[in-house]
Formats: C-alpha cells, sequence, structure tokens
C-alpha cells in the first residue's frame, strides 16, 4: 500500500473519530444540562458551559482560579519554550553563563505549566465529583467524567433512573 494514501486515510479516520467524540460530547452536554433545568445550549459554549457548572454546583471563585491557572500554563510554557531555546542558542555561541541562566530559567517554567496543569486537572476532577453527587452517582463517575465525557455525559443525559437531585448539598446518600 502506497505512503500516501495509507496517510490520507489514517488522517480522515482520526478526523472523523474525534468529531464523533466531540459531537457526543456536545449532544450529552445539552441533555445534562436540561436535566439540571437549564437550557442545552448552555452545555455546549466551551468556557461559559465550565462557568455554568462551578456556579450552580460549587462556587464561581474556584472557576476564576481555573482560568488564572490556564493563563499562567499558557505563559509558563511559551516563556519556558523560549528560554530553553534562547539558552541552547547561547550555549551554542559559547555564552555559557547566559545560556546555562536560560535554561535553568525555562526549565523552572515549564515545571511550573506542569504544576498549573495538575491543579487544574484536580479541579476539574473536583467539579466532576460534584456533578456526578449531583445526579446520586458515585466517584467513580467523576473519573470517568475527567478521561472519556463523551461516553459519560450521553449516558447521564439519556438514562432514564438518573436523575438529578441538585447541588452536593441537597443529594440523598447512599
Amino acid at each position: 500500500m502506497n505512503f500516501g494514501i495509507f496517510s490520507i486515510l489514517y488522517s480522515l479516520t482520526s478526523f472523523v473519530i474525534s468529531n464523533a467524540g466531540i459531537i457526543l460530547q456536545m449532544v450529552g452536554s445539552w441533555f445534562v444540562f436540561r436535566k439540571m433545568g437549564m437550557p442545552g445550549w448552555k452545555g455546549i459554549i466551551p468556557f461559559y458551559s465550565t462557568y455554568v457548572l462551578f456556579d450552580k454546583l460549587w462556587d464561581t471563585k474556584t472557576f476564576w482560579r481555573m482560568i488564572i491557572y490556564l493563563g499562567v500554563m499558557i505563559g509558563a510554557t511559551v516563556f519556558g519554550f523560549i528560554f530553553i531555546m534562547l539558552g541552547g542558542v547561547f550555549l551554542a555561541n559559547g555564552s555559557n553563563v547566559a545560556g546555562i541562566i536560560f535554561l535553568i530559567n525555562g526549565i523552572v517554567m515549564m515545571i511550573g505549566s506542569i504544576v498549573m496543569a495538575i491543579l487544574m486537572v484536580v479541579l476539574e476532577y473536583r467539579l466532576y465529583q460534584r456533578l456526578a453527587a449531583a445526579f446520586g452517582l458515585k466517584n467513580g463517575w467523576a473519573w470517568g467524567l475527567l478521561f472519556v465525557p463523551f461516553i459519560m455525559l450521553p449516558i447521564i443525559g439519556f438514562h432514564k433512573r438518573i436523575v438529578y437531585y441538585g447541588p452536593v448539598s441537597q443529594v440523598p446518600s447512599y
């Protein structure tokens, strides 16, 4: 088989699968939001849907904290990459002290961006814990919502026996 044909088929397949996952997640979000008594369109707008979930299930301060983490992560990644590149350029041109300083700063920034990414994932998991609890579901559902939302959201949205009880303080204990 020709490599060009293989790469075209691979690209097309991955495009279809990834877009199918996005569509499934959007449809699931639409129906989850409707089950929560809100308009479904609020569930498909990228940052707004997360804001609405934080507002309904937790608090908006935590949402803004996550947005700050995102900004710091992006900034640290960009500047870390630039500093590492500059460090390599300085080292290649014989300026060892400047090169090492830039490299160390770049590595520290990259580590900082990884820490921010981990903090964002932790906050998102805690939000999904609250979402699962609001539907009377266990913590395993929060892990599923974190890693495979394109499967879990449609299940929550379409399953007849999964009902919305309300924010965590109102959820019955099992």
